[in-house]
């Protein structure tokens, strides 16, 4: 499903009206019609209705005015609450707003908060459009605090308060149960805490051209069930082990040998026929006893209990063996290691995932990225990638999607950003996964994530496919497991069993 930025939904109306001749005024018309019909379906058990609008002045309060005109014509007892004059609503807002007038609904214009808690079956949020960024303005708080305590509440096009670009919402933002969104989604309302605010989100058709890709910036998708059925195919009946992909992994070292079991454990139950893990000798003993449906391969270690660039050697006899290399989970901090990672991935020439402590030597030599020699995805969390990109957290945090495309002006591979939620972005492309709750906060939920994609890699996805395949799946395990325990009790390992209850759903 293609989401929008707040400029590209700008830009898209410009283009519309400019280019092919559609006005304002009939995508304005069009989007009340569509807003209406949607809160008539929400008060079919509700015998006479009472409906409030609140209208801001600009297009957002142009859409409240439409759906209220045309509701009134179905006969519902309407209640508008503008928040500035009618001699300041102007262009195809005012069109509408006079035929409001005309048809003698009740408008009340720029008052005082009521002092009564709205006593509404339902309230719809047309105040702050796409446009909004910053924050609320102090005369307008309190009118969505009241509507926030309405007993069901519908936003026009996106929840007021909440920014279409970057996700971010005002700690006064409107908390919508639905929101009609014009013509396509909203980005920022994939992304938390905008996705929160927004409730059950549904993409009207009003008019809008097939012009999508006219539209500058990256196109953004959200990453659904039907995307994922269409990647994910039924097992062939004649596939064997080896068929199935063969996953060498990098990972652990000591305190962390954990690291290396989840994530080999979360390959093979992704549906890759064959794993090796790469272990520090002295600590080899763990990884059998743990791994025990996957081959080890013991790298002397001289009782360190990590990897050395003595290593090389040992691991580099195992890469034509391969289809994909994972990297990184649990490696620890240790320079030699990061040095061994260095010359690993200038050498290697098969697919290879690098996660965790593997993006290490990257960090001051971003650069290192270009010499890699094959496909390849990155897996940070929002930390390293501050550490990659030389992007503050606070920044990132604030703007996720304009960080992503600062970093990938200049990174060559697919990355996966772990967020709320997680998003994968590529060339001029990106997608923000649909699936995942707070329950994924936990250690060790990272490694299994990258178990997966490097399975799915093995298994002959392309690395955008892996990549949605793997924070999709891994997102909808945890939602399960959190609707059968809670987010809070999740821990990692209780995603490797619930993945095979997720994968059954496309197997038929």
């Amino acid at each position: 499903m293609r989401v929008l930025t707040g400029k590209q939904a700008k830009q898209l109306d410009r283009l519309t009206m400019e280019n092919h001749g559609i006005s304002g005024k009939i995508l304005m018309r069009n989007g009340g019609q569509k807003l209406a019909e949607f809160i008539r379906s929400n008060l079919m058990n509700i015998h006479n209705p009472n409906i409030g609008i609140v209208c801001g002045k600009g297009n957002n309060g142009g859409d409240g005015f439409a759906a209220a005109y045309i509701l009134n014509k179905w006969g519902y007892r309407i209640t508008i609450y503008s928040l500035v004059h009618n001699n300041e609503i102007t262009g195809d807002a005012k069109i509408f707003l006079d035929q409001c007038e005309k048809n003698g609904l009740s408008i009340i214009y720029n008052t005082d908060i009521p002092t009564s808690k709205p006593d509404f079956d339902l309230m719809v949020d047309a105040v702050l459009g796409t446009g909004f960024s910053g924050i609320i303005r102090d005369n307008t708080i309190p009118w969505i605090q009241w509507m926030n305590d309405c007993k069901q509440i519908i936003s026009a096009d996106i929840p007021s308060g909440v920014n279409a670009a970057t996700g971010t919402a005002d700690i006064h933002a409107v908390k919508a149960d639905n929101t009609v969104s014009m013509g396509y989604p909203k980005l920022g309302m994939s992304i938390e805490p905008g996705r929160s605010h927004s409730g059950d989100i549904h993409s009207v058709d009003i008019g809008f051209p097939e012009i999508l890709d006219e539209l500058d910036g990256r196109s953004w998708t959200v990453i659904s069930h039907e995307d994922i059925k269409t990647i994910l195919r039924p097992m062939e009946k004649s596939t064997h082990k080896h068929v199935q992909g063969k996953i060498l992994f990098l990972a652990g070292s000591i305190g962390m040998t954990g690291a290396a079991y989840l994530t080999t454990m979360a390959a093979l139950r992704s549906g890759s026929g064959l794993t090796v893990t790469c272990a520090p000798a002295s600590l080899n003993g763990i990884y059998e006893e743990k791994i025990t449906e996957g081959m080890t391969i013991p790298c002397e270690d001289d009782k360190l209990g990590f990897f050395t660039e003595s290593n090389y050697d040992t691991i580099m006899k195992w890469v034509d063996w391969c289809d994909v290399i994972a990297i990184g989970p649990g490696l620890g901090q240790d320079d030699r290691t990061s040095a061994l990672v260095k010359t690993l991935v200038k050498t290697i020439d098969k697919p290879m995932v690098i996660d965790a402590d593997g993006l290490r030597p990257f960090y001051n030599y971003p650069e290192l990225f270009k010499e890699i020699q094959s496909e390849f995805v990155i897996t940070p969390h929002v930390g390293e990638l501050c550490q990659l990109s030389d992007i503050s957290s606070k920044l990132i945090t604030n703007d996720f999607p304009g960080s992503i495309d600062k970093f990938m002006s200049n990174f060559p591979g697919v990355l996966v950003a772990k967020f709320a939620p997680s998003l994968v972005a590529w060339k001029g492309q990106g997608s923000v996964n649909s699936t995942g709750n707070p329950g994924l906060a936990t250690a060790g939920t990272g490694d299994v994530l990258t178990g997966m994609i490097a399975s799915f890699i093995a298994q002959g996805f392309s690395m955008v496919e892996a990549a949605k395949l793997g924070i999709y799946t891994h997102g909808k395990a945890a939602d399960q497991l959190a609707n059968k325990s809670s987010q809070r009790g999740l821990i990692a390992s209780d995603l490797l069993s619930q993945l095979g209850m997720v994968l059954r759903d496309y197997e038929s």
